[in-house]
């Protein structure tokens, strides 16, 4: 039984680190295999101050909070997690994190998730954005 232990543990020194690089070299294959597309341009551009946000990433986070992508930190009518715009397959959408004084689209409250078009205004409490692609 010993010599069975042995031969075992012997052999797993050798196997287990073979095993480890083949999976190791798969994924690393995988991911250079696929192209991830990047998401389309877009931006939010505030209508008083006419500053731009370019949307980046796939989820942006709206808000008062620091961890926000982008950060409404003079207009105390925003919620610190206020809404996120995300690219989807259909396009860009905007989705109310169940603010207090909700978000608008086109000056209509969203109490789901909708489809955003370029020149679509966005409010958040009393700041408003203008989307643009």
């Amino acid at each position: 039984m010993e010599d069975l232990i042995s031969v075992v543990t012997e052999s797993s020194r050798y196997i287990l680190p073979v095993i480890g690089a083949i999976i190791l070299i798969y994924c690393t294959f995988t991911l250079l295999r696929h192209k991830f597309p990047s998401p389309e341009y877009a931006a939010l551009i505030n209508t008083k101050t006419n500053d731009v946000h370019e949307l980046t990433f796939w989820e942006i986070s709206v808000g008062r909070s620091n961890v926000c992508d982008i950060i409404i930190d003079a207009d105390m009518s925003v919620s610190r997690f206020h809404a996120v715009i995300a690219r989807r397959r259909k396009g860009w959408t905007l989705i109310d994190t169940y603010s207090k004084t909700g978000s608008f689209v086109n000056g209509r409250r969203i109490d789901k998730k909708t489809i955003i078009e370029n020149g679509d205004t966005l409010t958040f409490g009393a700041t408003t954005f203008r989307f643009q692609m």
